[in-house]
């Protein structure tokens, strides 16, 4: 991730002195300066795919620094932006204080460059990782390979999503569909990684299952379960104008309070409502808690129609308490059903050499039948040449991971599948971890967001949209992100990351400073990472979080009831002046005037809002490329200023509603 993140700080004051030449007059002699530095260290990082031999020590002094250079660099042009547009009396005062802000930024680009030289005259150090062009070669004729391949992997996707559990399937069926009229929950339960939720979507999907149940729908619960949440969730699927509703703006109904208002006796009753005269099938996926099942459950009624809860989760205590009948227990798959996984992964249906039947049985032993261990090695080798020699590699650091820790195998594989992906994959597999446990993430938000953030790199002359859709096609291949919903075109509409992936995505990004995801239980950990994701309702990050939040690059809020204030908003633009991804909750009252100070904006997401009028100042975000408005509180269109096509990098504006432009355009307002 080093490397990525040096190559990442290189590309953006590459695009600074190109685009904003005019903010770093002054200091360009300092900036190029500062790039050649950057560069050789850059170049020393890229003569290797590994780093094993490297000290730790050195790699994270080279990260940090580079985040300094960027800090420091985004900083100045920060402050220079705003000093020209200040009035007149502001631009006769300034003459100081930009005279001291470029003294001040040269003393720390010197400060830098002396830093880098001192890491790169300690060779010594990068001897152990160290490897020929010729190597580097090779592994570029790899990656256009890689690419020629993605349309096939796009064909094969939906059709690899669910396979095997044919026996176990068939027991689930019959349970969900015989037993009587009552009520029922059954269960599934096993350890993580072992196939629950698959084995329980494929119960889902099935002809039998879809024709005996009036009404489907399917929650997650997750270790971090809010009953309202859930409840919501619930409603959403079973009445898609829910908000609408609650609104009040259905014609002909009586207008209800809004969502946030209801209390969770009042939601239930709604999903009683919808499910009472339903013979219907509720997935509540991944509990953990007795607890959870008590407080929910009362919201599923019992009205002699064969309706039923098909549950997974790791816990027997859990599923016994769901229901007085045994819970069906997933099993490990046999070694014959492993290596028939494993073939069908790395060879897609195509006769394998002989001579990698004994590594590859070898390898596949090593994961004990567990099946997301078995895929995501399979993963692995699906990317490697189908070669004595390169099989025998990965069979030497399987064997390696075990002598660390032989108990824990799923992560051990889960590692290994992490340290053999490409360095252009491993921020955008990492950035998965921003995201809640088990949450649906939609497809095209993230791949913007990917492009916003300056993962997708040396696209050519192709949209860097269509680029990370090829990243995200190839992590889905590698078995390390998992197909949900698809679109009636054929085209992806949401993803989601096993939660076990999810834990190793935080626990890598914690050493690489990459994100810090804060919840209930962890508000006050301190972080230098460059992406934060609240879990939390804002306000209670606000009040009790006294962290240094100057070095964040990327804000997250997530969840239907954290709603952002006029408040929250000035403390967002206090604390996190250098922000270029803000994705945020549902927003009350208007956005702020002084919206135009993120200069770094790239990507602004807002889940719903209350307001309907942009502020002009967004017009000074040059570099924003995606605006995505969600949900109005009202439906009327939304204004934003008419002069938005100078915004040059635009390149999605959306919202729920109709847009209208308003300002002097040719004498008249328009509307989109």
């Amino acid at each position: 991730m080093t490397d990525s993140v040096v190559t990442f700080v290189l590309d953006h004051l590459s695009e600074l002195v190109a685009r904003e030449a005019n903010l770093l007059y002054g200091v360009e002699d300092r900036i190029q300066s500062l790039q050649n530095e950057l560069q050789m260290i850059n170049d020393l990082l890229n003569t290797s795919k590994r780093k094993k031999g490297i000290d730790k020590t050195v790699v994270n002094q080279i990260r940090d620094v580079a985040h300094l250079a960027e800090d420091v660099i985004d900083t100045f042009v920060a402050k220079v932006a705003i000093y020209k547009r200040r009035t007149m009396l502001g631009r006769m005062l300034r003459g100081f204080a930009q005279a001291r802000l470029f003294h001040n930024v040269a003393d720390k680009v010197d400060k830098i460059k002396t830093t880098l030289n001192e890491i790169r005259d300690n060779k010594d150090k990068y001897d152990a990782f160290k490897e020929s062009n010729n190597q580097s070669g090779e592994e570029e004729e790899k990656e256009k390979e890689r690419a020629q391949s993605l349309h096939e992997l796009r064909r094969n996707v939906e059709e690899e999503g669910v396979v095997g559990f044919v026996h176990d399937s068939k027991v689930v069926i019959k349970r969900l569909l015989e037993g009587g009229s009552k009520r029922n929950a059954v269960s599934i339960i096993g350890m993580g990684g072992l196939g629950k939720t698959t084995l329980a979507r494929k119960v889902y999907n099935s002809s039998q299952v879809e024709q005996h149940f009036t009404c489907r729908v399917w929650v997650y619960v997750s270790n971090e379960c809010r009953v309202r949440e859930l409840l919501l969730a619930l409603l959403k699927h079973l009445m898609p104008n829910f908000e609408q509703q609650c609104k009040g703006k259905k014609k002909g109904k009586k207008s209800t309070r809004a969502s946030s208002n209801l209390s969770e006796e009042e939601l239930k009753k709604l999903v009683r409502n919808k499910l009472e005269t339903r013979r219907y099938l509720v997935v509540v996926d991944d509990l953990w808690k007795r607890q959870d099942w008590d407080e929910v459950q009362d919201a599923f009624p019992d009205n002699n129609r064969g309706s039923r809860i098909l549950i997974t989760s790791r816990l027997k205590e859990v599923a016994l308490h769901t229901s007085h009948d045994l819970p069906y227990y997933l099993q490990f798959l046999s070694e014959e059903e492993s290596w028939e996984l494993f073939c069908r992964k790395v060879f897609r249906g195509e006769d394998y050499p002989s001579d990698l039947e004994a590594l590859g049985k070898q390898m596949v032993q090593s994961c004990r039948g567990l099946p997301l261990s078995i895929i995501v090695l399979a993963g692995v080798l699906a990317y490697k040449e189908k070669s004595h020699r390169e099989w025998s590699k990965v069979v030497g650091h399987v064997n390696w991971y075990l002598t660390q820790d032989e108990t824990q195998v799923k992560d051990i594989v889960l590692k290994l599948s992490y340290d053999n992906l490409p360095r252009r994959l491993k921020p955008c597999f990492l950035y998965l971890g921003i995201f809640p446990e088990d949450f649906e993430i939609p497809i095209t938000p993230l791949l913007r967001k990917w492009v916003a953030e300056g993962f997708i790199q040396d696209t050519g002359n192709r949209d860097p949209d269509e680029v990370a859709e090829d990243y995200l096609y190839e992590l889905i291949d590698r078995s390390l992100v998992q197909v949900v919903k698809v679109e009636t075109n054929g085209g992806l509409e949401t993803c989601q990351v096993h939660d076990l992936l999810r834990d190793l995505c935080i626990s890598e990004s914690k050493e690489d400073k990459v994100l810090e995801v804060c919840t209930d239980n962890n508000i006050l950990i301190p972080t230098k990472a460059r992406r934060l994701s609240i879990h939390t309702k804002m306000g209670n990050y606000i009040s009790s979080s006294n962290n240094d939040h100057s070095c964040i690059r990327s804000l997250f809020l997530f969840g239907p009831d954290y709603y952002v204030k006029g408040s929250d908003w000035n403390w967002i633009l206090k604390r996190f002046k250098l922000v270029r991804v803000l994705e945020l909750g549902p927003t009350w009252l208007e956005m702020p005037s002084n919206l135009g100070n993120f200069i770094h904006l790239r990507y602004l997401r807002i889940e719903k809002v209350w307001f309907s009028f942009v502020p002009t100042s967004i017009l000074n975000l040059w570099n924003l490329q995606t605006i995505d408005i969600g949900e109005l509180r009202y439906e009327i269109p939304i204004s934003f200023p008419v002069q938005m096509w100078k915004l040059k990098h635009l390149r999605h504006l959306n919202a729920a509603h109709s847009i209208e432009l308003q300002g002097s355009c040719s004498g008249s307002d328009e509307k989109m």
